[in-house]
């Protein structure tokens, strides 16, 4: 151990040292800096390095020895004993363990990740070396608000993709919607903290709003109601539940805002990816832009390693964000935006998702046939026209988590749906990571297991 930074006074006169050496020990053996067998400094040796007399520090040990922290052994020296002190009064907390599944993922239908071989790593790199080429554009802290080169390229992307009206002063850049969230509570004119989500909820967000002391309910976008929060999140492009808004459902929603000045947040996840249709313009386009936020990310159109994601604010959101924009730091990589706008600015981006669109397309058509073969009348497909999963319906007994803890087991991951009036349990199947040849074997897999 480092003897020189033991802390000892010889000027505290309310404390002689050798109890200040015995008391600086026991805190550290309490600690468990000081475990059990380990070997302290001999007396000769702490008493050179600490300049202070052999008397001093052999009544330190004593004490020590004669409390039960230490044992003298002949030829051995002092040693640091067991002792019977409860783990709660050291006050050391060690993090939960992760309980490990007891077989290896085999086939993973979970939406955390994506098929790595669809995104050009050997292009990325490229962009990104012509950014560090740039020292100026990189050796301070970036801009607050975001890099003004991606906000202008967002805006223009956002309007052709999209349909969002916007310009780059309305656009906030940040590493992942939670950290925008945060942004925005602050800033909307609600007399009351409270939102609701569209069914079956965002657990991101989730966790955002109560954070800041918000009240969090659920709604149906089916069922628009007088007696609604004053915000609203949705996603109307590709909902949790597997398909888009309806019309009527749209023009609902932004009734809704027109008549109680409500706020919408609109979050636009994968909203490009549909395969029966044209991707359906955004709300904030439909709305001009009023009373809604859009939210929009790269997790899914190009790697979830990117945190890069965005915020559109309505104009009368702006004041109150340029009042307090300073004390927000930027959380997003100045280097990757950077890159990320000459990616866009040069067409690869509009380009991958053309690509990307095609073949998660295959990918649901194989998902889906998959399932009709291998369960037959044993499942129900309820939504697969958008987004990266399929919404099934299993016509077996238990919930889905259940299910999914069975699945598990056998090395399939898949999602659970919580749900409390439908006849059977519901889970998502993710497309997007999984490889286009192990989707049958994936299924037939998913189906021993709840078959067992």
């Amino acid at each position: 151990m480092l003897t020189l930074a033991i802390n000892y006074s010889k000027k505290n006169k309310g404390m002689p040292v050798y109890q200040q050496l015995a008391d600086y020990f026991k805190n550290e053996i309490r600690l468990g800096h000081l475990q059990a067998k380990n070997k302290l400094p001999s007396i000769r040796k702490l008493s050179t390095d600490l300049n202070l007399s052999r008397t001093t520090v052999e009544t330190a040990y004593n004490i020590l020895v004669s409390e039960g922290y230490l044992i003298s052994r002949p030829q051995s020296g002092y040693q640091v004993c067991p002792l019977l002190i409860p783990t709660s009064s050291l006050n050391i907390t060690s993090p939960p363990k992760k309980s490990a599944p007891s077989k290896p993922i085999r086939y993973n239908f979970s939406n955390n990740y994506i098929d790595s071989s669809t995104f050009d790593s050997a292009l990325w790199r490229r962009f990104i070396n012509k950014t560090l080429h740039d020292p100026a554009a990189i050796t301070g802290y970036g801009e607050t608000q975001g890099e003004f080169a991606l906000r202008k390229t967002l805006a223009q992307y956002s309007y052709t993709a999209r349909g969002v009206v916007c310009t780059s002063e309305q656009i906030i850049v940040g590493a992942g919607i939670q950290s925008l969230l945060a942004i925005l509570l602050n800033l909307l004119p609600l007399g009351k903290k409270a939102v609701a989500l569209e069914a079956p909820g965002f657990p991101q967000a989730e966790k955002t709003f109560t954070d800041h002391g918000w009240a969090v309910t659920k709604f149906d976008a089916e069922n628009i109601t007088s007696d609604l929060p004053s915000l609203l999140l949705v996603s109307p492009s590709n909902p949790y539940k597997g398909k888009a808004l309806s019309a009527d459902e749209r023009r609902n929603l932004l009734a809704w805002s027109s008549l109680t000045g409500g706020y919408i947040l609109e979050d636009d996840y994968n909203g490009e990816f549909r395969y029966f249709s044209r991707p359906v313009a955004s709300l904030q386009g439909m709305a001009n832009g009023e009373r809604i936020v859009y939210l929009g990310s790269f997790s899914r159109s190009l790697i979830p390693s990117l945190r890069i994601s965005y915020m559109v604010l309505p104009q009368n959101l702006l004041p109150a964000y340029y009042a307090s924009a300073n004390l927000y730091n930027q959380t997003s990589s100045t280097i990757e935006q950077l890159a990320l706008a000459e990616f866009i600015a040069q067409g690869h981006l509009q380009r991958h998702v053309k690509k990307l669109r095609k073949l998660y397309s295959k990918k649901n058509d194989l998902l889906r046939a998959a399932l009709l073969k291998i369960f037959a009348k044993k499942i129900t497909i309820l939504d697969y026209a958008s987004g990266l999963h399929l919404r099934v319906s299993l016509h077996y007994s238990g919930t889905s988590k259940t299910i999914a803890g069975k699945a598990l087991k056998k090395g399939v991951k898949i999602i659970p749906v919580s749900t409390e009036t439908t006849p059977y349990p519901e889970i998502l199947l993710s497309f997007a990571g999984i490889a286009a040849c192990d989707i049958e074997a994936g299924v037939k897999a998913l189906k021993e297991a709840l078959d067992n």
